[in-house]
């Protein structure tokens, strides 16, 4: 009985594993659907969050029916719950990736010309401060190792750092009614940057969570 109910968890734990890559591929192509201005790309980050939400409902259903087949405690009980949460956090990052897709698609095409250099440097730095953060994530959640779900967070700083030199850049001139749709765009990528960040950090608390039974680490950052 016990061999059954591990061999579902192991099954779960996989399910979450192959979410979170197609979270970190709607990430990677949000990114560079942006970058480029490549309308395609940005249609296919749409069209494939589907998957990443029939994930989140399939797991979640297998977490509740698996908890009430078998009745777990302690350890395993709190794997199970960490999980359904985990698959929260992952859905909104695919939600982010999609709003990126969005930003692309509302951006005309002669508003390419407007993403200088600089401002692609930025959004690349930033992009490959969160991108780390969801895998050191998912690496802690795979191998379920505390030590890697506490160091995240450390880049937070450098992220909101470069926030802040996009948000300089963008605001730097004088802008006319035209570039206001601009503006706000590339602000709002950086938010949603920011956002996914942020969710990385709460999928790595949860995994400390459930290796320790101690709550206490939802209230570190407070």
């Amino acid at each position: 009985m016990r061999k059954t109910f591990y061999d579902k968890l192991d099954e779960i734990t996989e399910d979450v594993l192959s979410m979170g890559s197609l979270v970190q591929e709607a990430v990677h192509n949000s990114l560079q659907a942006l970058i480029n201005m490549d309308r395609d790309l940005a249609n296919e980050i749409s069209e494939k969050d589907g998957k990443i939400d029939e994930y989140d409902m399939a797991i979640e259903e297998k977490c509740i029916v698996l908890q009430a087949e078998h009745q777990p405690v302690a350890r395993d009980l709190r794997y199970l719950h960490s999980i359904s949460i985990i698959i929260k956090h992952l859905e909104r990052i695919g939600d982010l990736a999609v709003n990126i897709a969005k930003v692309v698609k509302r951006l005309s095409k002669e508003d390419e010309a407007r993403l200088d250099r600089e401002i692609i440097d930025l959004i690349i730095e930033m992009g490959n401060l969160v991108k780390s953060e969801l895998s050191r994530a998912l690496e802690s959640f795979k191998k379920k190792d505390a030590k890697i779900a506490s160091k995240l967070g450390k880049s937070d700083d450098a992220a909101d750092e470069i926030q802040k030199m996009i948000f300089r850049k963008l605001f730097s001139s004088k802008k006319g009614e035209d570039d206001i749709k601009f503006v706000t765009s590339i602000t709002l990528v950086s938010r949603y940057l920011e956002r996914i960040g942020d969710q990385s950090v709460n999928i790595g608390d949860r995994i400390l969570y459930f290796q320790t039974g101690d709550y206490s680490v939802f209230h570190d950052n407070l």
